[in-house]
Order: structure tokens, then C-alpha cells, then sequence
């Protein structure tokens, strides 16, 4: 019986040990997937949508809307809006009232509830368009010339809208766009001014573009 040589035990112990090294990349890969996060996890993460809007055919001079989707891909989204406006804004005074002269408008404050439902999604999510709806409560105040102001009125509003979410590359930064009717659908006051009466119009086109920013 031969003995094997000291050669031979060498390169059987380079062998077993070879054999578990080259295993393991395999090993590794079949295991790599389970670490990743899952398409329909992914799908479950939330996301908050912040819209900073300019000047608006709502009267105001400045707004925010922070909206919360429970799904980042998914179509649904709500949460809530503010806007607020300045004196001097003509083409916001005209466009909420009637009756508008020498008197000047300004909006209080507005503060309200927001849904929002996406239709549908186009060139790898850059074009996004949806319908909305908005409903609260605003406050305007008006005045004769540049004096004090003189009276005021809180009125409800209900505002539909569809608009279009433009993110290019649908990255987390681009432009929000909306258009529709606004309703006032509480009692209608008017306000007393030195210069005439002026009346809320109970039915009023709103247009807005806002920066949109996904978190």
C-alpha cells in the first residue's frame, strides 16, 4: 500500500478548502434579493407633497398646500392649505368681487382641506395629471383708497379643480399646475365701503402654479 505523499495532502487540503470560497458568491446572490426592499414595499412608503404657489386668480398673494400619500405610488393623496393675499392685488379683487371701483380687497386669510387623485402617469412619471377638490373658509377685508379698513366678511368655499404634476425625470422637484370653478356656498354679505358696496361673486374662476417638491 503506498503512503500518499506530502505533495499530494497539500493539494487536497487546497481543494476542500477551495470548494466552500467558490460556494459562496453563489450563496451570496441567492440571498441578495431577500435584503432588498420588495417592489410592493416600496409601493407601500409615504410621501408628503408641498406646493408653494405665487400670486393666484383666488385673490391671494401667497399659499401652501402639504398633502400626504399613503402610497408614493399610489393615486391618492389629501391634507391641508393655506393662502393669504395683500393690498393692491386689483386683478384678485376683481376676479372675487363685484362692484370694485376706488375700493381696494384684501384676503385675510384662507385655510382649508385639500384632496387630491392622480389619473394617471406618463413618460416615467413626468407628466402626472389629477383632479382636486379644496374646501374652507376665507376671510377678506376691504377699505376706501389707502385707509383703514372698513369691513369685513368670512365666507365657506368649495374649489374643484384638474391640473397637471410636471416632475422631470420624475425626480422630487417641479411645477403644479391646477384650473376650475370656485363656489361660495355660505351666506353672501356685502361689504360696506365709503366708495360703494361690494359683492362676493358666488361662483369665480380659480387658476393657480405652484412649486412642487416631493419628500
Amino acid at each position: 500500500m503506498r503512503v500518499p505523499s506530502l505533495k499530494s495532502l497539500k493539494v487536497s487540503k487546497a481543494v476542500l478548502l477551495a470548494v466552500p470560497l467558490l460556494a459562496s458568491p453563489v450563496l451570496a446572490d441567492d440571498e441578495a434579493p431577500g435584503e432588498q426592499i420588495p417592489g410592493h414595499e416600496r409601493e407601500r412608503q409615504s410621501a408628503l407633497l408641498l406646493e408653494v404657489m405665487p400670486p393666484a386668480l383666488d385673490g391671494s398673494m401667497y399659499g401652501i398646500r402639504m398633502d400626504i400619500a399613503p402610497s408614493r405610488e399610489g393615486p391618492l393623496s389629501f391634507g391641508l392649505m393655506g393662502r393669504a393675499g395683500q393690498w393692491g392685488n386689483s386683478l384678485g379683487a376683481k376676479t372675487r368681487f363685484d362692484g370694485v371701483g376706488r375700493s381696494q380687497v384684501k384676503l385675510n386669510y384662507a385655510v382649508g382641506v385639500d384632496g387630491r387623485y392622480t389619473l394617471g402617469s406618463f413618460a416615467n412619471g413626468t407628466l402626472r395629471p389629477f383632479v382636486g377638490l379644496t374646501a374652507g373658509f376665507e376671510e377678506f377685508v376691504s377699505r376706501s383708497g389707502k385707509g383703514p379698513s372698513e369691513s369685513a366678511t368670512t365666507t365657506a368655499f368649495l374649489e374643484p379643480a384638474a391640473g397637471v404634476m410636471w416632475r422631470p425625470g420624475a425626480g422630487r422637484v417641479g411645477l403644479s399646475a391646477r384650473v376650475g370653478p370656485g363656489f361660495t356656498f355660505t351666506d353672501v354679505r356685502e361689504l360696506q365701503v365709503q366708495a360703494g358696496d361690494l359683492r362676493l361673486r358666488q361662483v369665480y374662476p380659480t387658476a393657480s402654479l405652484g412649486l412642487l417638491v416631493v419628500l
